[in-house]
């Protein structure tokens, strides 16, 4: 007893100093740097005497005891730690949503049994931090006192930490420069140990109302949602239990109080079962601590719906196939000795999902192109023609022979040319032939006859079944091909965006440098020869004065028009289709060069203080582009304002900041800077799409930049593997459109791979995707594998440029006429988006491993699980579906 009332009497005395104004120190409990680099994400340092915080490799966790202030608000905080080498010029902090082990834990777990990895299955350190995960966060300056780092820390975060919302804070060095190694000490280390020092504020706090108007939605097998109410005022956090089991605060976000909030419930115990009712329980809590009556709903939180399993038989092999005669999916391959490319079972040249050794069957909607490859072989040298014949009313077919190129040791068939009158075979060896069949928009349901023809007498009958629907003509999935530079003549981009408008894709291709930034820099490469045959004036395009309000835009829109508007295909196959994605030239400089306003301050919204006239004109020119095209109409066509360069505060010639897959704070905030001048010269001619699109290749360290906006969001494959639930809240959140951009795959892998990559992007929500690099403008990918070249410049017996295609290409155009037909199904339906997933899993397997060779690497997307038949399965299961209707 007598110890007890020693014990209160120092609590009183530090209470009473505390709200006398004196300043009360934290002592640090753990700390830990957590380390973000590939081999060493199982790091621990949580016995370590001096620890890392060091850019984006390793952030540091730690947790205070906060039992001195529990009970009182905070007027203001400063985290304080002792420098060990190299200076730290600012830091992020923010609270951590789950707790850890100081002992245990590292970049891929919290070390704590019962929480899995860091809250769910594959989340990383980050994804429940740095803002991610509802997390608090906030970015300051260093302050130098003593010899010691001093950090202002928003008093909110000390109320997270003391009422137990938040487990501990996070510090992520503004800067991402790998070359340093920034330490601190750690609280192992004697007389340096890292602490907090708080103010208290006498301000009483009243004790909170319930939430109300609690709803569950959207429940499925997994998750559901709960919708509520929140209080007027005096709400600050949630405590949310289910059957008595708290929800994980990354699923939980503070109180807005006011205002209608949704929370995940997800992650659950294993005990949450299926078609069950279950008590859940919602309380409000205020900045000390003080608890509101709960709010009780009990419901179902999660139902299981069944899905449907069309069976797909395909037809059975015959006993007698035609002799040197195979058909093959499109998407298939063997090199010129007739092994596979990729796993292919034995049989599969006569016995697939659309031959059976005697017969080509397939399936397709209307306005559906419908391909499949021919492997002839001969016993001696022989010339032959191939011709493929189909019922009145005949439909466009278009026959390419495919060139056997060098890859990782074999002849693989990749680039295709025109097909000639004949072809030589030659014996033992594959001759590939690829044949595409463009279905009317208006096709009749029912079958069609047809053959194909050899000239030495060999037969197969062709039929296909035309289903009672058609594809819509504009694609609802995008596959963007990347490229830089464009060609020489508009004739040669025409060429290119026909063969991409030929594959449901488009290509979209940049046309300025990363040294445009010094003052007198070249600022674009817009000098294309036009059809009258002079070129582009780029000179007067790029000579925008400052403060200007007009651009001239009279040969961008000769050379451009057709393209953007989709005249230049009024007599295509799918008719005028607007360009689905086009960079506009707008770029931190253009219609300015940056380096000639840059004051030296990276906070770019200080960059240009003295001189706002860059700011200025930067609007005004977007404001009369938007301007242009609402009086042309252009309201179909995908804009794009992007800022591609990669640059740094030092080299002149470029940007301050790394805007293309930022790096360092400074670069989230100045694309956030750049993204608010975009609103203000968009916002003029809101019928006009003219998305702010961002390149990311590391979501998780936003740092609380570029939050609440509905941006598109061009993320790298291996991020969006990593953090597809991080990307995938935001555009739930915020209304974020999201692509990931990755690479095709090699000549010596399967096809296959890249309609997985679409497939999986798809049904995480994501609506595009972008291979990186697919222009081979040497010509190059004709005599030798090119990974990246979709599309290849060649010349013509005239001399005249004219451009090929990879047999990839194919791959492409149906794994996007799949999600046609997937996201018809989804409507017919109106499954969820997990519904599909769960219906889209019972036919293949999307696992997935992204392999990158650099830093620099886009990152290729293998899934060494997907059977041969699989996606053809699906197509087949999905029309069964959609014809029934």
């Amino acid at each position: 007893m007598r110890f007890l009332f020693v014990l209160l009497s120092v609590s009183l005395l530090i209470v009473t100093d505390a709200l006398a104004g004196d300043p009360i120190q934290l002592p640090v409990t753990k700390d830990n740097s957590i380390v973000m680099v590939d081999g060493e994400w199982s790091l621990n340092a949580g016995q370590q005497g001096r620890i890392r915080i060091k850019g984006n490799q390793h952030i540091v966790a730690m947790a205070f005891d906060t039992s001195a202030i529990a009970g009182k608000r905070v007027k203001s905080a400063t985290l304080v730690c002792v420098p060990g080498k190299q200076d730290i010029s600012g830091v992020t902090i923010s609270t951590i949503a789950t707790p850890w082990n100081e002992q245990h834990s590292n970049g891929l777990t919290a070390g704590i049994d019962g929480i899995e990895d860091w809250g769910y299955k594959g989340a990383r350190f980050p994804a429940v931090c740095g803002g991610n995960g509802f997390t608090l966060v906030h970015n300051t300056n260093t302050k130098m006192r003593d010899g010691n780092y001093h950090w202002d820390v928003p008093p909110d975060m000390i109320h997270a930490l003391a009422i137990g919302v938040a487990h501990g804070l996070a510090i992520h060095e503004h800067s991402a420069d790998t070359r340093r190694n920034p330490t601190i000490f750690a609280h192992e280390q004697s007389g340096k140990k890292p602490y907090l020092i708080v103010e208290l504020d006498d301000q009483v706090e009243a004790v909170p109302d319930a939430a109300t108007e609690l709803r569950l939605a959207s429940a499925d097998d997994t998750s559901a949602r709960l919708t509520l109410k929140s209080p007027l005022h005096d709400g600050f956090a949630y405590e949310v239990t289910i059957d008595g089991k708290s929800l994980g605060r990354h699923n939980i976000p503070l109180v807005k109080n006011g205002h209608k909030q949704t929370i995940q419930l997800r992650d659950l115990p294993s005990s949450i079962a299926v078609h069950q009712p279950y008590e859940i329980k919602v309380v409000t809590l205020n900045r000390t601590g003080q608890v509101s009556q709960p709010a009780k709903l009990r419901g179902v939180i999660l139902k299981s719906v069944s899905i449907d399993k069309p069976n797909v038989a395909f037809s059975p092999a015959q006993s007698s196939p035609v002799p040197g005669l195979s058909v093959i999916p499109v998407t298939d391959k063997y090199d010129s000795s007739g092994k596979s490319v990729g796993e292919l079972p034995e049989d599969y040249r006569t016995d697939n999902a659309i031959f059976d050794g005697q017969r080509v069957r397939l399936t397709a909607a209307a306005g559906e192109v419908v391909g499949f490859q021919l492997l002839l072989r001969v016993d001696k040298n022989e010339e032959v023609s191939v011709k493929i014949q189909l019922d009145e009313p005949e439909p466009r077919i278009d026959l390419h022979q495919a060139v056997y190129v060098p890859s990782n040791g074999r002849l693989i068939p990749d680039p295709l040319l025109p097909m000639p009158d004949s072809i030589l075979l030659k014996p033992d060896t594959d001759h590939s032939v690829i044949a595409d069949i463009y279905l009317p928009f208006d096709a009749s349901p029912g079958l069609r006859q047809g053959k194909i023809t050899i000239s030495d007498g060999r037969v197969v009958p062709l039929i296909i079944k035309v289903l009672p629907f058609a594809l819509p003509r504009q694609a609802s999935f995008s596959c963007e091909m990347n490229g830089y530079g464009l060609p020489d003549h508009v004739n040669e981009y025409y060429a290119l965006q026909q063969i991409a408008y030929d594959h449901r894709v488009h290509a979209n291709i940049l046309h300025y440098s990363h040294r445009t930034a010094a003052p007198g820099s070249r600022k674009s490469n817009l000098d294309m020869r036009l059809r009258s045959g002079r070129r582009m004036d780029n000179r007067r395009y790029d000579s925008i004065q400052p403060g200007s309000k007009t651009g001239f835009w009279d040969d961008f829109i000769e050379a451009f028009g057709p393209y953007i508007d989709g005249s230049l295909f009024k007599e295509g196959h799918r008719g005028p289709i607007a360009a689905p994605g086009f960079y506009l030239t707008f770029h931190e400089s253009w219609p300015l060069n940056c380096r000639s306003y840059f004051n030296g301050n990276p906070d770019a919204y200080h960059s240009f203080a003295e001189q706002p006239e860059y700011r200025r004109t930067f609007v005004n020119i977007l404001q009369d582009f938007a301007r242009l095209a609402e009086s042309k109409s252009w309201k179909q066509t995908g804009f794009q304002v992007y800022f591609n360069n990669k640059g740094s505060l030092n080299e002149k010639t470029k940007a301050p900041w790394i805007l293309d897959e930022p790096a360092s704070y400074w670069d989230y905030r100045a694309l956030q800077f750049y993204g608010e001048l975009t609103d203000r010269g968009r916002d003029v001619a809101p019928g006009v799409q003219i998305d702010y699109r961002i390149d990311i290749s590391r979501p998780e360290y936003c740092r609380g930049q570029l939050s609440r906006r509905d941006d598109l969001w061009v993320v790298s494959a291996t991020a969006f593997q990593h953090y597809r639930r991080l990307v995938s809240d935001r555009m739930q959140s915020d209304g974020l459109k999201t692509w990931v951009y990755g690479t095709s795959n090699h000549v010596h892998e399967t096809n296959r791979n890249v309609q997985a990559w679409a497939l999986d992007a798809w049904q995480a929500g994501a609506t595009g995707i972008v291979p990186w690099q697919t222009v081979n403008k040497s010509g190059s990918a004709l005599t030798e594998a090119d990974q990246l070249g979709l599309f290849i410049f060649d010349k013509n017996t005239s001399d005249e440029t004219v451009i090929r295609h990879s047999m990839r290409l194919k791959a492409y155009r149906d794994v996007q006429q799949l999600i046609e037909y997937l996201n018809l199904l989804q409507q017919q339906k109106r499954w969820s988006q997990n519904q599909m997933r769960r219906f889209v899993n019972q036919y293949v397997d999307l696992d997935a491993e992204v392999n990158k060779t650099n830093e620099a690497d886009a990152g290729t997307a293998a899934y060494g699980r997907l059977s041969a038949s699989g996606l053809e399965t699906l197509r087949i299961a999905v029309s069964k579906l959609l014809a029934a209707q």
